[in-house]
């Protein structure tokens, strides 16, 4: 192997590996260029006979029971082989036999790949590009687990994400050094796939992470990707700037099932990846203002209702397995809904269907304290409104509302988050009046005026918890006691999380009452997407509702 060329060698690596069919691309402006270093002790390459002459593929330490895993893509793992000479050496450095490399090398015995896919493909099992390669221990019987750490796998949270993506290009690369680019990510045009754009990614690249969230202390983070894809891991061209990675899902949590297990996989014919949708448009959703969610149709399913920033008011019927049907518009454009401050959905008045709270502004955006329960919304209207704070009142300084079943069987208390970063709990709101109020975080120093977004979700079948994005993007349940000191980190911060971002959680994939299914319209660009079965510390299987 150490004068082979690598499987994914044309990637980037010269104008005549390059297609003749389409003209090259220019690189875009202000593209980023990745910088070599000495890489993390949890990414390496492979070699054979010793680790000298050309790398071959990236590839990195995961997580597993045994603490041998390591990831990398299926069209590096096809020509990899258990011969007790092909190596795995983590955090390589050129010019070091086996017994200095930084933590020894550790030879192939097993890999595990899916079989649906083939090498190199440019089709839909391209979704399928990666593998995982069980390894055996060094030269002083060490796991590489125990040696390097090891990164969590994680399925992929949503198309744009902050990732550093790591790899050993073999081209370019003088000194054999570890290549790193932290990047943005986005939709790849082709299959169910993410793209990066960053320069130097030459073959030898394939099958390097894609990671979120990374501790150096403690030597993990979160690989939600790797190289590989579509042709690869690139774009017809073989642009070193362009770079894709398949989404990890059920389809690679099941491979790594039968890695940590020993066994080997067994497929049925490749499915179409591709879930329930939101009939909209991303450019649309950006110009969505509030979410609310519940029963509104009268079947027993939770609907979706987005109130834009035209004021116009639009109903999404819920088909009970994540999906929504065309929209029924409620309220016409600017009409009085352009002044809603904030909105959430419950079960106010007991009509049998879901009922809206509002909190209003004047013409002029200011808050006016103005309060209305909009009763047993239906396809038909908004129902009839009962004003139950009016404009004057302590409501004017309410800046988040979020209603759900903190105390009883009936979504009739609303949450409060206060401008001054308080926040309170009011029992019983109803047509008449705004329930009873206990505080839960006084203002002082209350960290509560960060808060980007709020919801209310019911995760364990008990009492309802807040959930909560923070400014920095982390995303959190929290139990709605005095202090709300007991929290759950769903998804940690990220840069490309923060800002504006739209959530309610509902019950959209089974029978109205327990709202575990969390719906995100991302900021920015307009992304949507649903997060179904979401647990009190653990986030559902991402599903793009709306892709950009």
């Amino acid at each position: 192997m150490a004068g082979a060329q690598p499987v994914d060698a044309g990637r980037g690596t010269a104008p005549a590996a390059r297609s003749a069919l389409r003209a090259p691309a220019a690189a875009p402006r202000n593209l980023k260029q990745g910088t070599f270093g000495s890489g993390i002790p949890s990414v390496g390459t492979f070699f054979a006979a010793g680790p000298s002459g050309a790398t071959y593929c990236s590839a990195s330490v995961v997580r597993s029971a045994g603490r041998n895993l390591v990831l990398t893509a299926g069209h590096c793992a096809k020509s990899l082989k258990a011969d007790g000479r092909t190596i795995f050496v983590p955090q390589f450095r050129k010019g070091k036999d086996a017994a200095h490399q930084p933590f020894g090398v550790f030879p192939v015995q097993r890999v595990f790949m899916d079989p649906r896919y083939r090498s190199n493909s440019r089709q839909a099992d391209s979704d399928l590009d990666f593998a995982f390669v069980r390894v055996g221990t060094n030269a002083q019987r060490a796991n590489v687990e125990n040696r390097t750490g090891g990164l969590r796998l994680t399925n992929t949270p949503r198309w744009t994400n902050t990732v550093t993506v790591h790899g050993y290009p073999k081209s370019g690369n003088p000194g054999q050094q570890a290549l790193s680019c932290t990047v943005a990510t986005g939709r790849a045009p082709k299959f169910r796939q993410l793209k990066m754009e960053c320069g130097g990614f030459y073959g030898g690249v394939s099958g390097g992470p894609w990671i979120a969230n990374y501790d150096a202390k403690k030597k993990t983070g979160d690989v939600i990707g790797n190289v590989g894809g579509y042709n690869g891991g690139g774009d017809d061209q073989n642009h070193d700037w362009v770079s894709y990675s398949p989404v990890y899902d059920q389809e690679i949590q099941a491979l790594y099932a039968d890695a940590v297990a020993g066994r080997a996989p067994v497929r049925g014919p490749l499915r179409s990846l591709s879930g329930p949708r939101l009939p909209e448009s991303a450019h649309t959703m950006t110009m969505a203002r509030h979410l609310a969610a519940g029963e509104f149709t009268g079947d027993g399913r939770d609907d979706l209702i987005v109130v834009w920033r035209d004021g116009e008011v639009t109903l999404y019927p819920g088909d009970g397995r994540g999906g929504f049907g065309a929209g029924r518009r409620l309220a016409k454009q600017h009409g009085p809904w352009e002044r809603a401050q904030t909105v959430t959905a419950g079960d106010f008045t007991g009509g049998g269907r879901s009922d809206l709270m509002v909190v209003w502004t004047d013409k002029a955006g200011k808050p006016t304290g103005k309060v209305s329960v909009w009763a047993d919304v239906s396809p038909s209207g908004l129902g009839k409104e009962h004003v139950v704070a009016r404009s004057g009142s302590m409501w004017k300084d309410a800046s988040r509302i979020t209603a759900g079943k903190y105390t009883s069987g009936r979504a009739n208390d609303v949450a409060v988050v206060w401008r001054d970063g308080e926040v309170s709990l009011h029992t019983g709101v109803n047509g008449s009046g705004t329930g009873r109020e206990r505080q839960l975080v006084a203002k002082d120093k209350s960290p509560w005026k960060g808060a980007a977004a709020v919801t209310t979700g019911q995760f364990s079948g008990g009492p309802a918890r807040l959930v909560v994005r923070w400014g920095d993007g982390q995303l959190q349940t929290v139990a709605a006691t005095k202090g709300l000191t007991s929290r759950a980190t769903l998804m940690p911060a990220n840069a490309s999380y923060r800002g504006n971002s739209l959530m309610i959680a509902g019950a959209f994939t089974g029978p109205a009452g327990r709202a575990d299914d969390l719906l995100v319209r991302w900021a920015g660009n307009g992304e949507t997407a649903l997060y179904p079965g979401t647990g009190e510390g653990r986030l559902g299987a991402w599903n793009p509702l709306v892709s950009p």
